[in-house]
């Protein structure tokens, strides 16, 4: 529905990606509202894993249509290449796999959290930098969880990546995005789809109706731990699945061991579908099969280093330097070449291994960054301290009853959780306890006006007596803070109420229009007589019948001088 083109922002010299509707497609008011709705979503949010818009707007394009105003987006320009291209090679080494979907989820945890669901995830949706970042972008479809035009008849997103929610056309949430990214997941560590079908329907069918199928049905050597994780995202029932995004996360951050598992348990667990091919190969040629502990259309690398762990992210970036995927042929002989490589590595590692390093653990697991625990220290420190351990900080602020103002209140993945560099840790910090304002009570009842304080969170203190010109006695008249007053629950109240009376001043000395507006005003509302007195002179109250406290609506008697 739209092109996209590189740009240059002259004002910030960057680059920049600008999305602009299709002429023949900006003209329906449907897709305009839906392409609006996009720089809408994407500009309510701000995290390293979600596409960035700088601005959005429509303009009368010349080359496009001299009628009809093309709307656009300004995005963030993204160098690197689709997911969709990289998974079209073959089946991803777990660790990586494991990265990008963490990166996705990570992105869903921000909308989600901001109130769009993306109804979207799908490979073609999901870009990977040159430097291994994860990208979510085409917010297109989004809508927000408490839209009241989420309408359950209206299916949108892609077939193959449905939840089984949105195949039948029920009414989402954000669970289906999980689903969707669970899909993701399987595809990339086995490199087959969930299902498969000669149409959309059917394949929207089996979400509904047939029983996933186990990733370790199509790739033996996957852990059973890794397996449980993805079979809950993938679960029918939403109720089943992770809550959140951020579940969804934390599970797969605490699989020990991405491949590897009981003997027994995987001799037992036939597989469902034959190994999977390296790549499509056009010889005449037998097709290659690929040995388990081979990394599909990853490059020149093996998914297991000599001493079982997995390889590292940087084995993304052969194909992200490349328009295409790997020929077969090219494989064969890389991997030929790579296998004489790794024996003489190895044989040099293990000499290292042997002299420098006997009582240290693997290279990878070394590399590893456990999580610290940085609950109750400041915003400050706990910054530093994770970013100077290789992590990339996301800062939330929420109120808190128990942990003091600026301090961390807890941290998403939590203390101990095995991270690898550069991955998001979110930090929620404290800004103190909820504030609330104090309400009016002014006019209501003693028993009323205790209750709405308390109803509000607050203590009602001491009751003092006060004036007013018309309250009735008994009554409230105010509040010591005032209402209004942005204060934190638990704060003690003193409440005011009227005494039946007002406290009259001395106005003897002022001018008549003075004294009268005071007494008449709105704070004492007195009953005013003036009275002249010729005997002596200067326009001022010469003496008044009533002072201090006195009865609500009192009279009250000025003489003035009225002589010249």
């Amino acid at each position: 529905m739209a092109n996209v083109y590189v740009g240059t922002d002259t004002r910030l010299q960057r680059r920049v990606a600008i999305k602009a509707l299709r002429p023949e497609v900006a003209v329906d008011a449907d897709s305009r509202k839906r392409f609006q709705r996009e720089a809408h979503s994407v500009s309510a949010m701000g995290h390293p894993n979600i596409v960035r818009v700088y601005d959005a707007g429509e303009q009368i394009i010349p080359n496009a249509s001299m009628e009809t105003p093309i709307p656009f987006i300004i995005m963030e320009y993204i160098d690197g290449k689709i997911l969709r291209r990289l998974m079209d090679a073959g089946a991803f080494e777990p660790k990586v796999a494991v990265h990008i979907a963490l990166g996705i989820l990570d992105a869903l945890d921000e909308s989600h959290r901001s109130g769009i669901i993306h109804r979207d995830i799908k490979p073609g949706n999901v870009m990977i930098t040159q430097s291994g970042l994860v990208k979510v972008c085409d917010f297109g479809i989004a809508q927000a969880i408490e839209d009241p035009t989420n309408d359950p008849s209206a299916i949108v997103g892609t077939a193959q990546y449905f939840s089984p929610e949105q195949a039948k056309g029920d009414i989402i949430d954000g669970r289906s995005d999980l689903y969707s990214t669970a899909v993701v997941l399987f595809e990339m560590v086995t490199g087959t789809p969930l299902f498969t079908g000669d149409t959309s329907v059917s394949i929207a069918f089996q979400h509904v109706t047939q029983t996933a199928p186990r990733a370790r049905s199509r790739r033996p050597e996957l852990s059973p731990e890794l397996d449980m994780v993805i079979a809950k995202g993938l679960e029918k029932d939403r109720d089943a699945r992770y809550r959140t995004a951020s579940e969804f996360a934390t599970a797969l951050r605490s699989v020990s061991k991405l491949v590897g598992g009981d003997r027994a348990d995987r001799a037992t667990t036939p597989p469902e579908t034959p190994p999977i091919p390296v790549a499509t190969v056009t010889t005449d040629e037998p097709e290659p099969r690929a040995n388990p502990r081979t990394a599909v259309g990853l490059g020149l690398t093996n998914n297991i280093n000599s001493d079982g762990t997995d390889m590292d992210i940087n084995d993304l970036r052969p194909i992200l330097n490349s328009d295409t995927p790997p020929k077969g042929s090219v494989v064969r002989w890389a991997l030929l070449g790579a296998a004489g490589l790794l024996v003489v590595a190895s044989v040099v590692v293990g000499m290292m291994y042997w002299v420098l390093t006997l009582n240290s653990s693997n290279a990878i697991g070394s590399l590893a960054i456990t999580m610290p625990d940085v609950t109750d220290a400041s915003f400050d420190t706990a910054e530093s301290q994770l970013t100077n351990l290789g992590l990339t900080v996301v800062r939330r602020v929420q109120s808190s009853d128990t942990v003091p103002d600026g301090s961390v209140i807890s941290t998403s993945p939590e203390a101990g959780v095995n991270l690898g560099a550069g991955e998001i840790v979110t930090v929620i910090e404290s800004s103190g306890k909820q504030l609330s304002a104090v309400p009016s009570i002014n006019l209501m009842a003693m028993a009323k006006a205790t209750k709405v304080l308390e109803s509000a969170g607050f203590v009602v203190g001491k009751v003092t007596k006060g004036y007013s010109p018309t309250a009735a006695e008994g009554a409230v008249v105010g509040s010591d803070p005032v209402s209004g007053t942005e204060l934190s629950a638990g704060t003690v109240i003193n409440i005011i109420v009227s005494n039946g009376k007002v406290k009259i001043p001395d106005v003897v000395g002022m001018s008549v229009g003075k004294a009268t507006r005071i007494l008449q005003g709105s704070n004492l509302q007195l009953d005013v007589t003036v009275i002249p007195d010729t005997t002596c002179s200067g326009q001022q109250i010469g003496s008044q019948s009533l002072k201090g406290e006195a009865p609500q609506q009192s009279k009250v008697s000025l003489v003035y001088c009225a002589a010249k």
